[in-house]
This record gives structure tokens, sequence and C-alpha cells, in this order.
């Protein structure tokens, strides 16, 4: 009885197991004969049944598209474009591992092929760690990282990099201006945003357009003008390369006259300069109390930088008359201010060494008055004495004073005095030549009459 038992209880078990395993060796015979499941990646690209050579050619037309967009990497503030030709990838070591995975030992044949994910084997770039080791601001290892992640996966969207809090680089601050926003400037506060805690790597340009970008067009000219010509005063005073400034060619309220600058995105006039440091530096913009505060910060001064501007000689401004008959007699308007014009010259000493950066001008602004053109009414004295009672006389006799146009025998004297409503023109054209040149004898020295009939009077 003991034995027979001892050999149904065997039996018992196998029929248990058989009925466990008869259904999913169905499944998993229908749904992967080949161990290749559908549904499996490889450096992001579905790979579906194939394997062995097939595979490695697939991965092999993904890489070679992928080569022909460049890598972006971008992060707190700085931008740099990392060639994808630069990336190798080890494709036979991809497909081993993966066939290892999803290889099946034959006491396993009752278990389900798993679905996989996996990235494609990047070898080390020592070319690509070197190009984001040069941003300071960035955290080498860590964004390395990230880029090597996204080659792995075939991935073009730019790469984020890991920044590094921009204090440390805040150890000396080498230049510092505050000045008073000018009156009709709007836009300062988004370009300011958009510029502070710029880091500027060594013997990198920086160009104010690019950065702006798009922000550039929320600010009007006053504070595009504004702001350039806080930034380009900063860049004297830490001894960078100017590549492109342009002056505003008048004298603003702020800064002093060759230290301004200008910007216009529409016809491409740009203010561009070079950090010629050996450390990066970090621009820092603040609007405090109606007053733009421009700092610059560098890990370790290099150098004192002074700047000078020296007046080389200053144009006194011409004053333009203009008349008008809606003046009164003798009233006189100032209609604009006069202002005297400059040239100055802006040097730089850096090193114990004096260089000259630019020579500007400054045209001067005319005064211009207009003076009324109405001029009082003057009676002749041959006037006076016809109308004068005392120098009235009867020569003829007739009972009736005598007049211009008849002499003591009551005929006319042509030969002296003109009829009624004639005219002389000899007479009338000395008399005008006379006063033309009595008029020229009494303007100012130096003054003349311009084509449009303004007089023109140098100060």
């Amino acid at each position: 009885m003991k034995i027979i038992f001892r050999s149904i209880i065997p039996m018992i078990l196998l029929v248990v197991l058989l009925s466990m395993w008869i259904p999913n060796f169905i499944v998993s015979s229908v749904a992967s004969a080949d161990n290749n499941p559908v549904g499996s990646t490889i450096g992001g690209v579905e790979i579906g049944d194939l394997k062995g050579e097939e595979l490695k050619a697939l991965l092999t037309n993904a890489v070679n598209d992928w080569y022909t967009q460049n890598l972006t990497v971008t992060g707190g503030g700085t931008s740099i474009e990392v060639s994808s030709s630069t990336f190798q990838f080890d494709i036979e070591s991809t497909v081993a591992n993966y066939e290892n995975q999803v290889h099946k030992s034959w006491f396993a044949f009752w278990k389900d092929t798993p679905t996989v994910h996996l990235p494609l084997i990047v070898f080390p770039s020592e070319i690509v760690k070197n190009e984001i080791s040069n941003v300071s601001s960035w955290d080498t290892d860590l964004t390395y990282n990230n880029v090597q992640l996204n080659a792995a996966y075939l991935k073009t969207d730019p790469v984020e990099a890991v920044v590094i809090d921009v204090s440390v680089l805040e150890t000396d601050r080498i230049s510092l201006s505050v000045e008073p926003t000018p009156e009709g400037a709007m836009g300062i506060n988004e370009l300011v945003l958009a510029l502070h805690e710029t880091v500027i790597e060594p013997q990198t340009a920086f160009s104010m357009i690019e950065k702006l970008g798009d922000t550039i067009n929320l600010a009007n000219r006053e504070a595009i003008n504004f702001v350039a010509s806080n930034l380009y005063n900063a860049a004297l005073n830490i001894n960078a390369e100017i590549l492109e400034r342009h002056s505003q060619n008048e004298i603003s309220s702020y800064l002093k006259p060759g230290l301004e600058a200008k910007v216009d995105a529409l016809a491409s006039e740009d203010l561009k300069f070079s950090n010629s440091l050996s450390h990066p530096v970090v621009l820092k913009l603040i609007m405090e109390e109606g007053n733009l505060k421009t700092e610059v910060y560098t890990p370790a001064k290099e150098t004192e930088v002074d700047v000078t501007v020296s007046q080389d000689e200053q144009i006194q401004p011409r004053t333009i008359t203009r008349y008008s008959a809606d003046l009164a007699i003798g009233q006189t308007e100032q209609v604009q201010v006069g202002a005297k014009g400059l040239r100055v010259s802006v040097y730089r000493t850096a090193f114990d060494e004096q260089k000259l950066v630019s020579r500007d001008y400054y045209p001067p602004v005319d005064r211009i008055i207009v003076k009324s053109s109405k001029q009082p009414e003057v009676q002749t004295p041959s006037e006076n004495l016809n109308n004068d009672p005392a120098y009235q006389v009867d020569l003829d006799g007739d009972g009736f004073p005598d007049t211009d146009a008849t002499n003591g025998n009551g005929q006319n004297d042509e030969s002296t005095t003109p009829s009624s409503g004639s005219k002389n023109p000899g007479s009338n054209a000395s008399s005008n030549s006379a006063n033309d040149d009595a008029e020229e004898e009494n303007l100012p020295p130096g003054s003349y009459y311009d084509k449009g009939g303004n007089l023109i009077t140098p100060k």
C-alpha cells in the first residue's frame, strides 16, 4: 500500500506541472519564435524582429542620418554647437549586448522573451569634453554626461547644460556704473532681464543683438541705445577688445561724450566686444530706483584700467535768422536753442600702456530765431512839407497854394518833378542799390543770406 501511494504522488505532481507549462508554452511559441520581440528599441530606433547583420545595418543607417545635424548645448545664457561627427558608436558591442539580454536558456524555454530598450554604446570623446570645459559656468562632467546620453539615443533636441552657481565667478568687481534712465526710454526692464548674469568666456565675443534676440523688439530706440552705452562703457573698463561700436553723433544726457553707443538691428549696427582676459567675466545689470546699475565681475582681477576722454575742440553754433509776417513789428522769437559741438578722443590705459580707442565728432546745434518781416510806415520829407501850411505858397496869384506839379507860372514842370503816377527807373534803381548796400554794411561780420533767405550769423 505504501509503495502504491509513493508512485501516485510523483504522477500527481507531473500532471500539475504540465497543466501550468502547456498554456505558457503555446503563447510563448506564438509570440516569439525567434527570440527577437517586436517593440524593443536600440538608440531610440525600433528594431522589430531584425537580428545579426540586418540589425547592424539598420543602426548604422540611423547613426548616419543623425550625423547630418549638429548637437546644441545651452545653459546660463551660453550656447555652443558640437559637431555630431565627433561622436563614435560601437554598434558591434551594442548588438551583442542586445542579443545577450533577449537570449533564453534551453531550460527556460517556457518564459516570454523580454522587451528591452537599450542605448547605443558611445565611445568617450575628449574633443566634446574639452569644448564643454571651455564654458566655465557649466559643470563639465555632468554636462558631458547629458551630451553623451543624448547621443546614445540619437536625440537632436538641444542639450541642457548643468549650470554652476555663477557667484563663484564673482570674486572681484572690475567695473561699475550707475546712470539715471533717460526720459522716453521704454522697455529697459526687458533688456536688463535678458542681459543679467551673462557670462562671457575668455577670448569669446559678445554681440548685443545676438544675445537679446527677439527681446530687442520690446524696447524703443532710446532704451536700446541707453543700455548699449552702459555695456560699451563697461567693456572699456574691463579692457575688452572693441570689435564693433557706433556713435550716436549727439551728446546724450548720460555718460561722457565718446562713451556712448548706438545699436540698430534693422541697420545691422551692433555692439560687439571680446573678453581679452584669461578669466570669464559676468555681466550684472540691475534697475534700482530709476537708475541702471551695470557691474562686471571676474574670478581674479588682472590689471587696473583707466579710461579718459579728451575734449579736443569746441565748435560754436551758428545763428540762423528767419523772417515771418505772422509776428508783430519788432517782435523776435527763438525757436531752437543752440548748443556747442565737440571733437573728443577716448584713451584707455592698461598694463601701463595708453592706447587711442576712438575719435568722435558731435556737430553743434544751430540757434534759430524768427523776426518780424513787417516794417513801420515812414513819411518822406517832401510829403511833410506839402502838408505843412507854413510851406504852402501862392506864387501864381490864383488864390490857391502851388503844388509839386506846377511852377510859378501855373504850368507843369516836367523837367524837375515827375508827373503824378510816373516813375523814374534810374532814380529808383539807384535808391534800391543804395539801400541794399547799406543793409549789407549793417550785417554782423561773417554773416550772409542763404538761398532760402535765412540770415546766417556765426556766433
